[in-house]
């Protein structure tokens, strides 16, 4: 068994700010703390985006600084919110920020769905043909990918439509290879499962702010600073099974388990 770590949207600021009057960093550091004492067996950390709230350089140090004391690999992918030159200059590297991990019989694929030029995803510029190239390198493993957007409608009351341009081509080559198990997202703030095209996913809230699904709510999202929130991912044969943390401290007990 397999098992890896989903966080995303950190959203973080330089060290001196505050967003919405929530400390971002504080947050991501108290869920990577929890990570290390809760799933040290994990075989990696994947943060699908929105890494940074406005691209800030001085928050990408600090994200920088932040993993520097992570045991577990990370990986990381960008979301609208980042700025790839920003990141870049402090991660180094160039080019689009995805990776491909083989962890015995199985394949992550993390994307970078990040399009320059408006909020919305994408995966041109090269993404597409080098989604392909890994799917088809796979050799008949099953593949779970991760990226920042949703390809679909998540019927979230103040979300009218979808997250990413070119859905329709982005599913003909998952349909095509068929070896994606699983799909995990970021981006909405909000916890999602099911299926999109016949491919099941889990979407995370988040680490940073959070959306309340309020169904009388058709304008802006309403933010609330719930705990942090974070996903665990289980592989095993083909299986994919997906538990939630949502609330990082010990709660109370009702009834005690019984003794190791």
């Amino acid at each position: 068994m397999q098992k890896i770590i989903h966080i995303t949207d950190p959203h973080l600021v330089a060290p001196d700010r505050m967003l919405y009057s929530i400390d971002p960093a504080q947050r991501l550091r108290d869920t990577l703390a929890h990570v290390a004492r809760v799933h040290a067996d994990g075989k990696l950390i994947l943060i699908t985006g929105d890494l940074a709230d406005t691209g800030d350089p001085a928050a990408y140090r600090l994200l920088h600084d932040i993993l520097s004391k992570v045991r577990l690999p990370v990986y990381l992918t960008l979301g609208n919110h980042d700025d790839r030159s920003a990141f870049r200059t402090v991660f180094g590297g160039e080019g689009f920020v995805q990776a491909t991990v083989d962890l015995d019989d199985w394949r992550i694929i993390l994307l970078d769905t990040k399009d320059d030029v408006s909020h919305f995803g994408c995966l041109d510029g090269g993404r597409f043909e080098w989604l392909e190239e890994q799917l088809s390198s796979a050799e008949g493993r099953p593949v779970v990918l991760a990226m920042h957007h949703t390809p679909g409608n998540l019927h979230v009351p103040c979300f009218r439509m979808g997250d990413m341009k070119q859905t329709d081509r982005f599913f003909s080559i998952l349909r095509r290879d068929a070896s994606v198990r699983h799909m995990l997202f970021g981006h909405r703030h909000v916890a999602a499962a099911g299926s999109l095209s016949g491919i099941s996913f889990t979407a995370s809230r988040g680490t940073a702010q959070h959306i309340v699904l309020d169904w009388e709510q058709y304008g802006k999202p309403i933010f609330v600073a719930a705990a942090p929130s974070y996903d665990v991912v289980m592989l095993e044969g083909t299986d994919v099974v997906v538990h939630r943390h949502e609330e990082l401290e010990a709660l109370p007990v009702i009834r005690p388990g019984d003794p190791k």
